[in-house]
């Protein structure tokens, strides 16, 4: 019985013979490159590679999960799809890209401006025309015991806190203070008191990290 020798490796073709990278990774990346950090894009502070929505897009590959997600939340954001859920939640692995997904939805909600390739991740149509305000919680750069700065004298302590900051600056958190100071949560009235009849995003990352820095161990009592 016949038998077949096995492939030679060098008939393998490399990456490089499958596709030339960009110019930027061939002069070299760091891990500060792929940081993502959505507290810094907020704030509008973080690198030019994720603050600017031209350049964000230009180096982002249009996944078909990405695409969906921009096409669903955009779709109920603009008015045209509103039997979207409300509520979407990213399950992905540790270095999924979830931050990066988020980030994209910042910039989609703010109207991918001086975006040229808006078609390779949503039908332009989809893109909200009207403000949009966007409101989110970083858990990676929250302070639960000392409270995070987040400008005109305010230190949020809790997710409300500074989504409340968020969406209605220092008026917003005022309106919240008791509940962030006490680290209890607020009513569903008061929030929607929050949202108001305009077209809102919130962003919930890192959510692990925050609960993780000391809050749960001291909300939550021991049981032996």
């Amino acid at each position: 019985m016949a038998s077949l020798a096995p492939r030679s490796h060098s008939l393998v073709p490399s990456i490089f013979d499958l596709c030339t990278p960009r110019g930027d990774v061939l002069k070299g990346v760091t891990d500060a490159d792929f940081a993502a950090d959505l507290a810094k894009v907020i704030r509008g502070v973080a690198g030019e590679e994720y603050q600017k929505p031209d350049k964000f897009f230009e180096n982002t590959y249009p996944t078909r999960g990405l695409q969906n997600l921009l096409t669903n939340v955009c779709a109920r954001l603009s008015g045209v799809g509103t039997e979207a859920a409300a509520i979407f939640r990213l399950d992905t692995s540790y270095g999924g890209g979830k931050t990066h997904g988020l980030i994209a939805l910042v910039h989609a909600a703010n109207g991918m401006k001086s975006v040229t390739n808006v078609s390779e991740f949503i039908n332009p149509a989809l893109v909200p025309k009207s403000k949009v305000r966007v409101a989110a919680f970083d858990g990676e750069n929250a302070d639960p015991a000392n409270g995070r700065s987040m400008g005109e004298g305010v230190f949020a302590h809790t997710p409300w806190g500074e989504i409340a900051y968020g969406l209605a600056g220092k008026t917003g958190y005022e309106r919240l203070r008791k509940s962030d100071e006490q680290m209890v949560a607020p009513g569903a009235e008061t929030i929607a008191e929050l949202f108001g009849n305009e077209p809102t995003l919130i962003l919930l990352d890192e959510l692990s990290v925050y609960l993780r820095k000391g809050w749960l161990r001291r909300r939550v009592p021991a049981i032996s």
